[in-house]
């Protein structure tokens, strides 16, 4: 990928690397030596890609990696919601990859991962940063299967090409960056963020859904209750009882 290969929403840059750690790492080092923000950051090889939790991200060639670093003029608790705008932004590049109308296939599942078909085709990693001056600095990774995918311990991967999708890295990027400028100014650092919780749960798992929440010191099983207004996922146990979850790995039932 070439950097005149990728066009790019207005106020944005991109830097394009043939080989980095991790793309959120890179950023992250650039926000600490003062990087203003709206710089996205691509690598053709990852060496230590990441997820979440600090999980290892298989970073095969062929596929997306890509980090946007922002710095978001607003309150600290707002910057979590940033998770459901990535996969918001990453849902809409994909289904604008082909003229086909796929997005029946696409799933968001709470709290970053985009499936297709039940099986994960790409992930969201967020991260901050407090840099200079103390105006934090959010790292946006994204990996997204494209050409190939990893064989998941945990959950089924897949990718487009599988799926009669063919694009490359640079027309994957193209597309990110443009749904990310959007659903970033739907969100408008916090304020819109009631229309960005309705356009995910438009988008992720039917009510009542099956699931099994592994949290950090347990397991819960319940059903889907849709999210709270802060974004956090619902979880609704025997009896009715709804539990509010903020972080642990969901898997449909």
């Amino acid at each position: 990928m070439s950097t005149p290969d990728v066009m790019l929403p207005a106020g944005y840059r991109l830097s394009v690397y043939e080989k980095l750690d991790s793309t959120n790492s890179e950023a992250l080092r650039q926000a600490g030596a003062g990087e203003e923000g709206g710089l996205w950051i691509c690598a053709r090889a990852q060496t230590s890609g990441r997820g979440r939790l600090g999980r290892r991200w298989e970073s095969l060639a062929g596929n997306l990696f890509a980090t946007l670093l922002l710095r978001p003029d607003c309150k600290q608790v707002h910057l979590t919601q940033l998770s459901l705008v990535a996969g918001l932004a990453l849902h809409d590049a994909v289904a604008g990859l082909t003229t086909r109308n796929i997005s029946q296939h696409l799933i968001l599942k709470w709290p970053n991962d985009l499936l297709y078909k039940g099986m994960k085709l790409g992930g969201v990693l967020l991260e901050s940063k407090v840099g200079k001056g103390g105006l934090p600095a959010v790292i946006m990774g994204f990996g997204l299967n494209l050409a190939k995918h990893p064989d998941e311990v945990d959950y089924r991967a897949t990718n487009l090409a599988q799926h009669g999708v063919s694009t490359t890295p640079a027309r994957a990027l193209e597309c990110l960056a443009a749904a990310c400028d959007e659903w970033l100014g739907a969100w408008n650092n916090g304020a819109g963020f009631a229309h960005i919780r309705e356009g995910w749960m438009r988008h992720t798992l039917p009510a009542n859904t099956p699931l099994q929440v592994n949290l950090a010191d347990a397991v819960s099983h319940g059903a889907y209750g849709g999210l709270d207004e802060d974004g956090a996922l619902i979880l609704i146990l025997d009896g009715g009882i709804k539990k509010r979850i903020t972080t642990g790995d969901v898997f449909p039932l």
